[in-house]
C-alpha cells in the first residue's frame, strides 16, 4: 500500500506537469501570451518570452524524469517543489488567476501538494 501511494503522489504531479511541456515547447499562443505577461512585468522586457518559457519546460521536463525514477524520486520532488512554488508565487505576483489562469495556478498548487506529502512521508521513513 506505501508503494502505491508512493507511486502515486510521484505520477499524479508529473502527469499534471507533463500536460504543460508540449504548449512550452510548440510555442502556443496561450503559453506564449503567458509568459510574454510575465517577462513583461516581472523584467520589463518581453524579449525574454522564449528563454523563460522554453526553460521552465526543460527545467520542468527533468523534474518528471526525476520523478518517475525511485531512486532520483527525492531530488525530482525537490525540483517539482520548487518549480510549481515559483509558478504560484509568478501567479499571486504578477499573472493572476483569471480564466485559464486560475487552473493553471490550481494545477500547479495540486502538484505542489502531492509532492510536499511525498517528501514528508519520504523523509519520515527513510533515515
Amino acid at each position: 500500500m506505501r508503494s502505491t501511494l508512493s507511486w502515486l503522489l510521484r505520477i499524479f504531479p508529473a502527469i499534471i506537469v507533463g500536460q504543460t511541456l508540449f504548449f512550452k515547447f510548440s510555442g502556443a499562443a496561450e503559453s506564449k501570451a503567458l509568459f510574454t505577461r510575465l517577462t513583461s512585468e516581472s523584467l520589463g522586457n518581453p524579449a525574454y518570452e522564449a528563454f523563460s518559457r522554453i526553460g521552465t519546460g526543460v527545467i520542468e521536463l527533468i523534474a518528471i524524469v526525476l520523478l518517475l525514477i525511485p531512486k532520483q524520486s527525492f531530488k525530482g520532488a525537490i525540483l517539482t517543489m520548487l518549480t510549481m512554488a515559483g509558478a504560484l508565487v509568478s501567479h499571486l505576483l504578477f499573472i493572476g488567476f483569471s480564466g485559464s489562469n486560475g487552473s493553471l495556478a490550481a494545477m500547479a498548487l495540486i502538484s505542489l501538494i502531492c509532492v510536499g506529502i511525498y517528501l514528508f512521508l519520504y523523509t519520515n521513513t527513510n533515515p
